[in-house]
């Protein structure tokens, strides 16, 4: 079997660092450092960037320059800007800032929503029909980001019934298109290909992405399966930088999935993904140093396969 031909054209990357990052994050960033680093990632391929979070600067006070960031920003044609949004005063703060896309934060886990955003799911869930007509209305594409799609901090393990009735409703709504997040980074490549293919088995042809985090060390494994039936959209951090700001007392926040890992990956597979690796794999090193983070990647550890193979053949010299 040649695995390449199950897999899709093209996967598409998606840039979380800026807010995901960022947001977990104790000190603040000064806006033009943030501004600074956004700009050096549109110039390393990614299809998508987000941003920032147009949240309430009391629920994430390290994301509160998010409007003076949208401002800022140089923005490329071939990247697509966008921002999370909670509830529809963020989505009219987007529209203002003039993004390109919204990631409209729905939460799957009843109890996570309460936490997170102090309102039961139904009245997301209500309210995301007003976020798609006027994002819509301003040519915003919407994304409807699905937190604690398989694990919950406060729930466990989330019913597949429970994330698909979420999927149903979302795409009712009218918006563009679903990404699943493992919130937890607990999920596993089997638990990945059930829900995805029955997500793609009720709305064929439906847009979806997949937001993971590596708790388990399973994003890569995760991403391989999501691949196989049809998934071709990731969300991945720089220096693997991100996680959840309501988390159980004790329980921390484990990162994204490195984009250097993730386009290392698909590289060396010989998957089109339209990443410079040489400059992600920079930017990588360039953040990790002024956030004195470490090697917080398989790559800024040095585990790459050009390096490996140099240190081979500088051995048999």
């Amino acid at each position: 079997m040649n695995l390449l031909e199950e897999l899709p054209d093209q996967i598409h990357v998606v840039e979380m660092l800026p807010r995901d990052g960022f947001q977990r994050l104790d000190e603040f960033v000064p806006t033009d450092e943030k501004v600074e680093i956004i700009d050096r990632l549109s110039e390393t391929g990614v299809d998508e960037i987000e941003i920032s979070s147009f949240t309430h600067p009391r629920a994430v006070p390290t994301l509160r320059d998010a409007d003076e960031v949208a401002k800022q920003i140089t923005r490329h044609d071939d990247v697509t800007y966008r921002a999370l949004v909670p509830n529809l005063v963020g989505m009219e703060r987007a529209v203002e800032a003039e993004v390109d896309k919204v990631n409209a934060l729905v939460t799957v886990s009843e109890t996570y929503t309460k936490k997170n955003q102090n309102r039961t799911r139904d009245e997301v869930l209500a309210e995301m029909d007003d976020i798609v007509e006027l994002a819509h209305a301003h040519d915003i594409e919407v994304e409807a980001g699905m937190g604690t799609s398989f694990y919950c901090p406060y729930e466990g393990k989330i019913d597949a019934t429970e994330t698909l009735a979420v999927v149903d409703r979302v795409v009712e709504s009218g918006v563009d298109e679903v990404t699943l997040a493992t919130t937890m980074g607990l999920a596993n490549p089997v638990e990945i290909t059930e829900r995805f293919s029955a997500a793609f088995d009720a709305h064929p042809g439906l847009d979806m992405g997949l937001h993971l985090h590596d708790t388990n060390g399973m994003s890569l494994a995760n991403t391989l399966a999501a691949m196989a039936v049809g998934v071709d959209r990731f969300d991945s951090s720089v220096c693997g930088l991100g996680g959840g700001v309501v988390l159980p007392e004790g329980m921390s926040g484990v990162g994204n999935t490195p984009t250097e890992d993730l386009v290392q990956m698909l590289t060396q597979m010989g998957v089109n993904h339209g990443v410079d690796f040489d400059r992600i794999e920079a930017a990588a090193h360039d953040v990790s140093d002024r956030l004195d983070l470490g090697a917080t990647s398989h790559v800024l550890m040095g585990g790459t396969v050009e390096r490996v193979l140099e240190t081979v053949a500088s051995g048999q010299e």
